[in-house]
């Protein structure tokens, strides 16, 4: 048994006994923050930052106390991390973390300030969201299909952009690229604007990106979609086939999760949890991820243990074969 499973293990019989011994109303376990609680985040109006205030503000009345973001930017959310890997395991400060930071970080660097098995507790996931493969108007490949034969005919020739190295359009690209054994070069840019606005000038025909940033230049005419991630066809674009559809195995979704420092209490675990699922139940935060493509989970700590277990195993592989190194 690792040693990830024995925490999970051993929080999941902590919080039998604390609900145990602390039966409350609704069976919601009786801990209530003394102060304010903080979600730590990486740099201002960003994905993840935009999403903890979504949470936060539906979370601070239920919690009776206010619920704060606090903005720790730097080296692709590796402050952050280790902020709140050394912050006290009261229940008063979380992490707000992509699967970037918890599955692919440990095998971009030879040494991190953190283990994100052996430094946090996993409270929940928010929120999936797939990529989508886009393509300038001019580019002569209309389909998935098309587009492995074109590029196993030229290799090396049609690039690809990204928003930057080890960000997920980079690293989902180049898990397609294993999949389909085809030689796409890569063209990181500082960003998604600087990426979208390239490949809508022609500088760089393709591009993987986040569906709330795609869709619209896909619907306006501005590019072309070729495939998006994940299992399902997005709601916005039903007649955009899904890599699996084409024959793509294995290009599966983004996601973000709520953390806490390792030695959170589990009742406090369990609280937080049962806080935010409710509040990723209510109609105008799924109404808000519906119109961006994401879908809200809120599924449970052991649950999300699960995931971060099988996404390191499988990220591992493909940081490794692709070469992938930070910048």
């Amino acid at each position: 048994m690792s040693g990830w499973e024995v925490l999970v293990g051993c929080a999941a019989v902590s919080l039998g006994m604390g609900l145990a011994s602390a039966p409350s109303a609704q069976g919601v376990p009786e801990w209530s923050p003394h102060k304010p609680v903080r979600i730590v985040a990486g740099a201002p109006a960003t994905i993840l930052d935009i999403a903890a205030r979504q949470i936060a503000e539906r979370i601070s009345g239920p919690l009776g106390q206010p619920v704060v973001i606090e903005n720790r930017p730097g080296a692709g959310g590796i402050a952050t991390m280790e902020f709140v890997a050394r912050a006290a395991p009261d229940g008063h400060t979380l992490a707000i973390a992509s699967f970037v930071e918890l599955t692919v970080n440990p095998w971009l660097f030879d040494r991190l300030p953190y283990d994100p098995q052996r430094d946090f507790v996993p409270v929940t996931v928010l929120y999936t969201g797939p990529q989508l493969l886009v393509a300038h108007p001019s580019f002569p490949a209309n389909n998935l299909d098309e587009l492995v034969r074109l590029a196993k005919s030229e290799p090396g020739r049609h690039m690809y952009g990204s928003s930057g190295v080890a960000r997920p359009p980079h690293i989902f690209t180049e898990k397609f690229k294993l999949a389909a054994g085809i030689d796409l070069p890569h063209v990181p840019y500082r960003g998604g604007p600087p990426l979208m606005q390239a490949v809508l000038a022609g500088q760089v025909p393709l591009a993987m990106e986040g569906s709330s940033v795609t869709v619209p230049l896909v619907t306006a005419g501005k590019l072309k979609a070729i495939a998006v991630t994940g299992d399902q066809r997005l709601s916005a674009l039903p007649a955009v086939p899904t890599f699996k559809e084409a024959g793509i195995e294995g290009i599966g979704l983004a996601w973000v999760g709520i953390i806490a420092p390792k030695g959170t209490p589990a009742p406090v675990v369990a609280r937080l949890h049962q806080e935010i699922a409710t509040a990723l139940r209510s109609p105008d935060l799924r109404m808000a991820y519906d119109a961006s493509g994401r879908t809200a989970v809120g599924n449970a700590p052991e649950e999300f243990a699960r995931w971060i277990e099988r996404d390191l195993a499988d990220w591992r592989e493909v940081v490794r074969r692709a070469g992938i190194r930070p910048e």
